[in-house]
């Protein structure tokens, strides 16, 4: 069912309303209250201004929405299209390579870390064993005790 504007409406009721009224006998012409009939008229001009509005708006939106169409099926957008994606593939493919290039740099500097801890792990035990000995010797005559070695 087709939806009636107001301004629409309101013609049909004043064309109703001249249908119905009393004939002029002898003549075409018929008996309407004239100050309704002058209200109906301006209540509907009122309206008419409303209604070619939205008439427009709607057409514009229409052609817009037509327009975005059509230049979606143009082929300059689709190049574009595949062109966009061609790109987007390729930062992907970037950042995954810049990634992996970042993961080998940090185990390649933790590996190193690693090492050096060791041998300073190792030269700490050396130089505690030392330390452990000597106070050894010059303790040997004297009972004291010796500190226990302590392991990290």
């Amino acid at each position: 069912m087709v939806t009636m504007s107001p301004t629409e409406r309101r013609l049909r009721e004043l064309r109703r309303t001249l249908i119905e009224a009393r004939a002029v006998p002898m003549s075409a012409s018929c008996m309407v209250n004239r100050a309704e009939t002058i209200a109906a008229i301006d209540t509907i001009m009122a309206g008419y201004q409303e209604d070619v509005e939205e008439s427009i708006r709607t057409i514009e939106e229409d052609a817009q929405r037509r327009n975005w169409n059509i230049l979606d099926q143009t082929d300059m957008v689709q190049v574009a299209r595949e062109r966009a994606a061609q790109i987007e593939a390729k930062a992907r493919a970037e950042q995954e390579e810049l990634l992996a290039e970042a993961d080998r740099y940090v185990e390649t500097r933790l590996a190193a870390f690693e090492a050096e801890l060791q041998v300073t792990l190792s030269r700490v035990a050396v130089m505690r064993d030392r330390l452990i000995s000597r106070a050894a010797k010059e303790t040997s005559d004297e009972e004291t005790t010796i500190m226990p070695k302590w392991t990290i």
